[in-house]
């Protein structure tokens, strides 16, 4: 009787042990980090003889040049 009331303690013990360390990280934060690819956009259009550049790339130079009664769009990618 001695040994099984010995063993139902160290079972408690041991449960109220393993209990606590369990607890100790639910109150923790954590740092989630995520990482994400954005597609680079570029967009060129043109209205009243002008071109307009919409782009989340800075992989580009563009230039444009007037030719006689003609508009030229130079795009060189680096």
């Amino acid at each position: 009787m001695k040994k099984l009331v010995i063993t139902i303690a160290l079972l408690i013990l041991m449960a109220m042990a393993a209990s606590s360390l369990f607890a100790a990280n639910a109150n923790q934060t954590a740092v989630l980090r995520l990482t994400a690819y954005i597609p680079e956009k570029t967009t060129f259009t043109t209205f009243d003889d002008m071109f307009v550049v919409d782009s989340n790339a800075y992989n580009f130079t563009y230039s444009v040049t007037e030719e006689a009664r003609t508009k030229v769009l130079l795009v060189i990618a680096n």
